[in-house]
């Protein structure tokens, strides 16, 4: 690690991805705890990692995080900043869906996940200040758990096409695990059936990782 220079501040956003859920046995193979390893290694600094997660939020939930003040505080300050948010809207109107095969449920879902993720960026940029253009956003797009229900997939696909428009902003990467993912859920998801194992968040990471460190 370089002596004499600040740690770098990474705040981790999001639902069970950002906890960890599915690596509980290994707890240094999460997402979060796996990225902030290789980004030390890439940057040669030290990173001390705030993590603002909750297993089983929706996009509106983690957009709620920011009124509470101390959310706000790190995100300001920080230099790296990930996201995972969308899994549980997709979870929770697929669960809708199979019980009444109604296609609205999904597109509803799709509509108000998409303009709560602009909404969490909106706010990460409000409290950024104005000459703070040192910082980096990784948003992680969405892998298919479902890969058995094909509206389930057509919706995940329209999900990170829009994600891809929001990555032509400044200073956001989007870290693509669906074709990472895809064909490999079995290897790559743990017993459950939804969230990764440790492999599958050795990927997420190394994902992130290669999206690289401009605009730090």
């Amino acid at each position: 690690m370089s002596k004499g220079k600040r740690a770098l501040q990474y705040t981790a956003l999001g639902d069970s991805l950002t906890v960890g859920v599915g690596s509980a046995l290994f707890p240094y193979s999460s997402f979060v705890r796996r990225y902030k390893a290789l980004s030390e290694h890439a940057l040669n600094r030290r990173i001390d990692v705030n993590i603002f997660a909750k297993t089983g939020a929706t996009s509106r939930e983690i957009l709620q995080f920011f009124s509470w003040p101390k959310v706000a505080v790190n995100v300001a300050s920080a230099d790296i900043i990930t996201i995972t948010a969308g899994g549980n809207d997709l979870i929770d109107a697929a669960e809708v869906f199979l019980a009444t095969f109604d296609t609205q449920v999904l597109i509803k879902a799709l509509d108000e996940s998409t303009a709560n993720i602009g909404k969490i960026l909106d706010k990460i940029h409000s409290v950024k200040l104005p000459t703070d253009n040192f910082y980096i956003i990784r948003l992680v797009n969405l892998y298919n758990p479902f890969p058995k229900i094909p509206e389930a997939d057509r919706w995940i696909q329209d999900f990170n096409a829009h994600l891809e428009t929001i990555s032509k902003k400044p200073h956001i990467g989007i870290v693509d695990v669906y074709h990472s993912f895809s064909g490999r859920q079995n290897e790559l998801l743990s017993l459950d059936g939804v969230h990764p194992n440790p492999n599958g968040y050795r990927l997420m990471a190394e994902a992130a990782y290669q999206l690289g460190y401009d605009h730090l």
